[in-house]
């Protein structure tokens, strides 16, 4: 994806996290996300499930961080 189209991503993603109501389904999906918590199952598959649940909530709080993408914007002006 060109920069300036993933910058704009990014933007969408701080604007709809940044509401109460974002606030509010982030708390959720970090819940159900196993951010705070072992994704490990005994069941087979299951924590292969929890695991990609994981990851949509860590790739939505990479979205969201701004230095992620201060410091793309440097790396690509400075070389």
């Amino acid at each position: 994806m060109p920069h300036e189209k993933l910058l704009e991503l990014h933007k969408s993603y701080r604007r709809v996290f940044a509401t109460e109501d974002g606030q509010r389904v982030l708390r959720d999906l970090r819940g159900r996300g196993h951010a705070e918590a072992s994704t490990f199952s005994p069941e087979p598959g299951r924590t292969q499930f929890n695991e990609g649940r994981r990851t949509m909530v860590l790739h939505v709080e990479h979205m969201m961080d701004p230095d992620n993408f201060n410091r793309k914007r440097e790396e690509k002006r400075h070389g």
